[in-house]
């Protein structure tokens, strides 16, 4: 049941002591929310809360008035009660979750061989704890309700040192939480700071209250986690919590937002272009035009709706282009009766990429802009740029050298190798596999390589393309040496296009 990202799209069903200590009331409870799992297959985990009573609680304290410490006391599971539930949970197919709130609670949390370790917020500092828990594998979703950015920079250090599977969860430590303090852009900041990490939204919310889950699925948030319960004659449910039937409306309150927010990835709907084409003006000669005229606005041609089958629109029309055969007035232009000129369909293009490249310095926060001057490395030509080919940006070139690459998705740079420069590839963004001596290597941000002169070695970008550094000794113009003998016998200049003032000049 658990795949490879074993916390995206997960909903952590917190029972907490909303079971009141009476094992049939906490069976009713499950059994009403796992029909609605099952019902809309939900990946869902029901959590447990441990604490170790006997020692969690001091033998001073046990009869005292805080209201915790009662709640604790008078809500008590044993071990044979919670092995039970736990039993009637995985028998129900549902993933199983629990938060220790002492070492003790890890032990049996281990032998009942639980799914997840939920850390709460109280217990986010708790570093005692956290040495404890991460001696097991297990995965661990970490809530940090009331903890400073600073403190939870410790956490993902701490976890990311111990290796371990861990998520985050942003959350209000106040029960119920009130919408002014919820502060659910925190998302974005936690997802920015912690790249390879998973958050999500733990909510203490009104459950009658949708919108913050909307909102925290907006801001990018990819689990969730609610309190759970039912109410009846006997148990009266906390505020914060939420019934089988609003748990039900907040889901697909939660489903439907995800329908309408799509992914960050733009898609053309067939419907999107059937509109478009329908309310675009077509070209229209205006007078008799001969074979072999540019076709020029106001001068020989017009626009005018509608747009007709086959017609070339007023949005296809390009500098330069020409007819290529006779037209009388007011006779539409078809599409197959035009020659663009190639020249300027090659700048296009180039601007085109060019576009492509900006987007993804701006996606990786990288400023470079006018300071440096770029050149477009096209081995096998211009119209194979996107296949073969990369950016390059020449920062520095003295004794040492460096310059900033940047690959489209899935773009080559062929077998080459060089006689006299030593070069390291530092990689910002994306991912690279590279060839290098005939080892392969896939290469993530962070990662270096040093290559050595004269060893053959190509690259190719990931599915989102790359960005790296390359840091050298002098980069000099006559030292790059290719396999390919139709780039071999190319002049260097034949297989480069160069940019000063890259930036403003393409805008």
């Amino acid at each position: 049941m658990i795949n490879s990202n074993i916390f995206k799209d997960l909903i952590v069903l917190d029972l907490a002591n909303n079971h009141f200590g009476d094992l049939n009331h906490a069976k009713k409870i499950i059994g009403s929310f796992s029909k609605l799992i099952k019902k809309y297959k939900i990946k869902c985990t029901i959590k447990f809360q441990f604490r170790d009573l006997d020692s969690f609680i001091h033998k001073d304290h046990l009869k005292s008035d805080n209201s915790y410490i009662k709640r604790f006391l008078t809500t008590k599971f044993s071990d044979e009660q919670f092995k039970r539930i736990h039993s009637y949970i995985k028998n129900n197919n549902i993933l199983t979750s629990c938060t220790p709130f002492d070492e003790a609670s890890v032990d049996k949390i281990e032998k009942m061989k639980f799914n997840f370790i939920k850390i709460a917020s109280v217990s986010a500092l708790d570093f005692n704890l956290h040495e404890r828990v991460v001696k097991n594998n297990i995965p661990k979703i970490i809530s940090t309700g009331g903890i400073k950015i600073n403190d939870i920079d410790k956490i993902v250090s701490f976890y990311k040192k111990k290796q371990q599977k861990f998520s985050l969860m942003h959350c209000s430590s106040i029960y119920p939480s009130s919408n002014e303090k919820l502060q659910i852009s925190v998302i974005k900041n936690l997802i920015n700071r912690y790249k390879d990490v998973t958050i999500g939204w733990s909510t203490h919310e009104y459950p009658y209250e949708f919108r913050p889950g909307i909102i925290a699925l907006s801001c990018g948030a990819e689990m969730f986690e609610k309190h759970i319960g039912i109410n009846s004659k006997k148990y009266k449910l906390n505020k914060y919590s939420a019934t089988p039937d609003l748990f039900e409306k907040w889901y697909l309150n939660l489903l439907e937002s995800k329908k309408i927010l799509g992914n960050e990835k733009k898609i053309i709907f067939k419907e999107e272009i059937k509109t478009i084409n329908s309310l675009q003006r077509g070209v229209y000669a205006k007078g008799n035009i001969s074979k072999g005229e540019k076709l020029i606005l106001d001068k020989n041609i017009y626009f005018a709706f509608p747009l007709q089958k086959g017609q070339l629109s007023s949005s296809e029309l390009k500098n330069n282009t020409l007819i290529n055969k006779n037209i009388k007035a007011e006779q539409k232009i078809l599409k197959n009766e035009i020659i663009y000129d190639q020249e300027l369909q090659k700048e296009y293009q180039i601007k085109a990429y060019i576009h492509e490249v900006k987007a993804m310095l701006n996606y990786s926060k990288i400023e470079l802009k006018d300071k440096f001057d770029m050149e477009i490395s096209h081995h096998k030509g211009i119209n194979n740029f996107k296949k073969v080919g990369c950016f390059l940006f020449n920062m520095i070139n003295k004794k040492y050298a460096k310059k900033i690459i940047v690959m489209l998705p899935n773009q080559t740079h062929p077998f080459h190798h060089h006689k006299i420069k030593t070069e390291s590839f530092i990689i910002i963004s994306g991912e690279l596999t590279l060839i290098d001596n005939k080892k392969k290597y896939l290469l993530k941000p962070g990662d270096i390589v040093h290559l050595k002169k004269s060893s053959w070695h190509k690259f190719t970008a990931g599915k989102n393309g790359c960005i790296f550094e390359e840091i050298s000794t002098t980069s000099l113009k006559q030292d790059s040496f290719y396999k390919n003998k139709s780039i071999k016998n190319l002049d260097r200049d034949m297989r480069k296009t160069y940019f000063k003032n890259w930036y403003s000049k393409n805008k």
